[in-house]
């Protein structure tokens, strides 16, 4: 491995490292690409959502900490007591953001529309 061993150190450990991220965030944006291509293609919507504080926060009261999360898999409140498995609140929340974009993109143009209307008259 690029780390290489006790008694034989990598060499250029921190550069390799770099390459590597790189290359997989590549390889994540092509994949988002063409997702997001297929989901047109078909008439769908596409949102990428950043995922960030979403296992850390709580549904119930909106709650955000680390402390939330006391194991890997558990999920519990440290405000109001809320549980649950960690994975399925992460993406509980991931989806609420979502919905959240698209009602506000859809009131946003709305609004324009409204405004143009009322131009007209």
């Amino acid at each position: 491995s690029a780390k290489g061993s006790l008694l034989n150190p990598g060499k250029n450990v921190k550069a390799k490292s770099g390459l590597n991220r790189s290359i997989l965030s590549e390889g994540w944006g092509q994949f988002f690409k063409m997702l997001e291509y297929k989901q047109k293609k078909r008439g769908h919507i596409f949102l990428q959502i950043n995922p960030k504080n979403t296992s850390r926060t709580c549904p119930k009261c909106g709650h955000v900490s680390k402390d939330n999360r006391s194991t890997q898999a558990h999920f519990c409140c440290t405000n109001c007591g809320y549980t649950a498995n960690a994975d399925e609140n992460a993406a509980g929340n991931i989806l609420r953001a979502g919905l959240a974009r698209i009602a506000q993109e859809v009131n946003s143009k709305r609004s324009q529309h409204c405004e143009l209307s009322e131009a007209e008259q």
